[in-house]
């Protein structure tokens, strides 16, 4: 197992995994190399995302109602790690790079403390 310490690690490390599916697997749109803006793949993602989410909600359903008790930690820890790494392809896929990708996440962060706190 890969141990990466830092957001920029992490994100570079799945920069090189997508880089490698797209060598040995690619994509049904053309793909030159990532990070890189590009609609199709961001598309592709997004939609990846989406059904991720339904992965997590599915894992969990006690939000559904007051008798549903189904938790499945382990899948739901799976599941949101899912999250996270399809996540990171709609950043890599937009043409971002991890210093601006944890920019962005600090800077908002920072401005959801500060309209907590006005």
């Amino acid at each position: 197992m890969i141990s990466c310490n830092t957001f920029n690690a992490i994100y570079n490390e799945q920069i090189s995994f997508q880089n490698e599916v797209v060598k040995k697997k690619p994509y049904e749109f053309p793909v030159e190399h990532l990070p890189e803006d590009n609609i199709k793949g961001f598309s592709f993602h997004i939609q990846q995302l989406m059904s991720e989410l339904g992965e997590v909600l599915s894992s969990d359903k006690r939000w559904k109602n007051f008798r549903n008790d189904k938790l499945d930690l382990e899948n739901k820890k799976e599941e949101i790690a899912d999250c996270f790494i399809v996540l990171m392809n709609v950043a890599i896929f937009s043409g971002l790079s991890a210093e601006e990708v944890e920019r962005i996440i600090l800077e908002k962060i920072h401005k959801n403390f500060k309209r907590l706190n006005d």
